[in-house]
């Protein structure tokens, strides 16, 4: 894991403490992304999810540049 600090959630009085994603999403530029094997902060109490941003560039290059990602997946969409 990276050198991600506790901090105080934003949202409630938890905490959030580091995590290594694994399949995470982050939407950016209009596109699901997900994060995968790098580190990420996630609120022990609510669940809400951090992201550094180096983390979000490389999600925003791979949104905007698929042949950027180390790989693709197929996500099955559920709508009403």
């Amino acid at each position: 894991m990276s050198n991600y600090e506790p901090h105080e959630c934003d949202f409630c009085p938890g905490t959030v403490e580091p995590l290594r994603a694994d399949s995470e999403p982050i939407k950016v530029c209009g596109r699901t992304v997900l994060i995968d094997g790098l580190t990420i902060g996630k609120c022990n109490r609510c669940g809400h999810r951090y992201f550094p941003a180096d983390i979000v560039k490389k999600a925003e290059k791979a949104a905007l540049d698929p042949d950027q990602a180390q790989r693709t997946e197929t996500v099955p969409v559920v709508a009403a």
